[in-house]
């Protein structure tokens, strides 16, 4: 099965060379671009993505995932000519915080972006809180998209597993389910290390990013977007 998802870049916040993470999902059709890291809108522009992006989802206000966000919402308005693009976000603290970034930055928000809640924009994308599982001051999301087909979480950054795969009962419920997941190859508080998703291999499809490639360990068991995702 070929699954909807492409990744602009799969690296982590000093992977320069492998671009930020973030993803393209295409889902219902439309496309959502999850998270845009400083190293994005340059990529978005080389790939000519810019104006097929139909809403921007935002995991995290960390640089390396929000750090091009305002340039493409410029490009978008002045350049394209296009409304403003729906920016989505899965609690009430992201929403505020997130809008206070980006009214400092381009003053009037709402000429460039229309920030919303997640589910008020879309029934079939639901939030999962992953706040303080990546960093204490940080609030975040982790995000799935669901169809009748299939189920597709996003991990976003997150020091442990995303709390839904520990429950068997969500797990059963969203099947087939296919896992997009944050992973590091040392521990860390801040990154999932790889071994803690092992155990969740036979209820799920899952792949890493967020990572360099070059550094995995011999042995690893779990697939690397970086092999099979990029666009």
């Amino acid at each position: 099965m070929n699954l909807p998802i492409r990744f602009i870049g799969a690296g982590g916040a000093h992977d320069i060379h492998l671009g930020n993470s973030a993803a393209l999902v295409e889902w219902e059709g439309k496309t959502f671009l999850i998270d845009c890291g400083f190293t994005v809108y340059p990529r978005l522009v080389q790939l000519q993505l810019v104006e097929r992006i139909d809403a921007v989802l935002i995991t995290h206000l960390h640089d390396d995932h929000i750090g091009s966000l305002s340039a493409l919402l410029y490009h978008r308005h002045f350049l394209s000519k296009l409304p403003p693009v729906p920016v989505l976000v899965g609690n009430d603290e992201l929403f505020a915080k997130l809008y206070t970034y980006l009214h400092f930055l381009m003053g009037q928000v709402e000429r460039f972006a229309q920030i919303k809640r997640v589910e008020a924009y879309a029934s079939y994308i639901s939030a999962i809180s992953t706040t303080g599982m990546h960093a204490p001051h940080m609030p975040s999301s982790a995000y799935v998209f669901s169809s009748g087909e299939m189920h597709l979480l996003y991990s976003g950054d997150i020091g442990t597993p995303v709390p839904v795969l520990r429950d068997p009962a969500w797990v059963a419920q969203h099947q087939p389910l296919y896992v997009f997941h944050d992973v590091a190859f040392q521990r860390t508080p801040t990154h999932c290390y790889y071994e803690d998703l092992y155990p969740f291999m036979q209820s799920a499809r899952i792949w890493g990013y967020h990572c360099d490639p070059a550094q995995a360990p011999e042995g690893l068991q779990i697939p690397l977007v970086h092999d099979k995702f990029m666009v």
